[in-house]
């Protein structure tokens, strides 16, 4: 199923299936956060820690099945997870805040 999708987001989602950091870190505007599990990464240098971290972990792929417009410039996308991880396949939903064409904010939730 093919789910239309803001440009940045889908680049985010392309370069996690890729496995292309570079361009994982470059859909982040400087200042952005992230929030995955109770953890709350900030700024493109812990951001990029955060990828490096998680890619060692893990190998998965992410499949966005959803994407609902929300408030202001922001997205709410269900996306399907499967990897090398306890409990894959999982639902995730990644709740984007999007600032100049930049993700601004992303909290990955269950």
């Amino acid at each position: 199923m093919a789910v239309d999708l803001p440009d940045v987001i889908d680049r985010y989602f392309r370069a996690v299936d890729d496995g292309d950091s570079e361009a994982f870190v470059a859909c982040f505007a400087d200042t952005a956060t992230v929030a995955d599990e109770d953890r709350l990464h900030e700024g493109r240098a812990a951001i990029r820690a955060w990828r490096q971290r998680t890619m060692e972990a893990y190998s998965y792929s992410v499949e966005p099945l959803t994407v609902t417009p929300q408030a202001g410039d922001s997205y709410l996308v269900l996306a399907r997870v499967s990897g090398t991880f306890p409990g894959s396949p999982v639902e995730l939903r990644y709740r984007f805040t999007l600032r100049d064409n930049l993700i601004g904010a992303l909290d990955i939730r269950p």
